[in-house]
């Protein structure tokens, strides 16, 4: 008999592949780095970015409250790194399902990665701005919790084809969503 649990993606890599292009698309149209650091293009990408994180909480924690080990309210509370009324009146889609949330919550987590690379970048051009605070919300502690996040969605979503094709069109709709209150229209 073959082992076939060897040669089986994990989660993580089965969203990675499932949210390429779409990934690829915004991170192209949003030009993060640029737009940041251009003091007069600055302003209105952090309200884009409040518009996009404030309201997932409330999307999300209805479905990803109980998950076990998950934390999903300290994840999704970017509320005090936004100015009061911030977001604007963008929601965040309501995911159909545990695992099209934890999809979505994926692209959520995973932008605190790229974040950390955006704010590096920024720091090497000797851009240093508290309102980008929210682009690490966790400091030293990044690493860790997208470990954790990535172990609860294994756990959650890995070993079922049903529970990972959800999550896939979960992580597809929140990166399709980003692009949209980002780029300020779909492609």
């Amino acid at each position: 008999m073959i082992d076939t649990t060897l040669s089986r993606p994990s989660a993580r890599a089965r969203l990675k592949r499932a949210t390429d292009v779409v990934h690829q698309r915004l991170e192209t149209r949003i030009d993060a780095i640029a737009r940041l650091a251009d003091p007069a293009r600055r302003g209105d990408l952090v309200r884009r970015f409040a518009c996009l994180q404030l309201p997932a909480g409330a999307a999300l924690n209805g479905e990803l409250g109980a998950v076990e080990g998950l934390d999903a309210g300290a994840r999704t509370d970017r509320a005090r790194f936004f100015a009061p009324g911030a977001a604007g009146q963008a929601d965040f889609p309501r995911p159909a399902s545990r695992c099209e949330a934890l999809g979505m919550l994926y692209v959520l987590e995973g932008s605190t990665l790229g974040g950390r690379h955006i704010l590096n970048s920024l720091a090497r051009q000797g851009v240093s701005d508290a309102a980008l605070n929210f682009l690490d919300p966790y400091g030293d502690q990044t690493g860790p919790r997208w470990r954790a996040f990535l172990d609860v969605l294994e756990r959650e979503v890995g070993e079922d084809e049903t529970r990972m094709t959800q999550a896939e069109q979960g992580a597809c709709r929140a990166f399709r969503h980003a692009e949209t209150i980002l780029c300020g229209e779909p492609a």
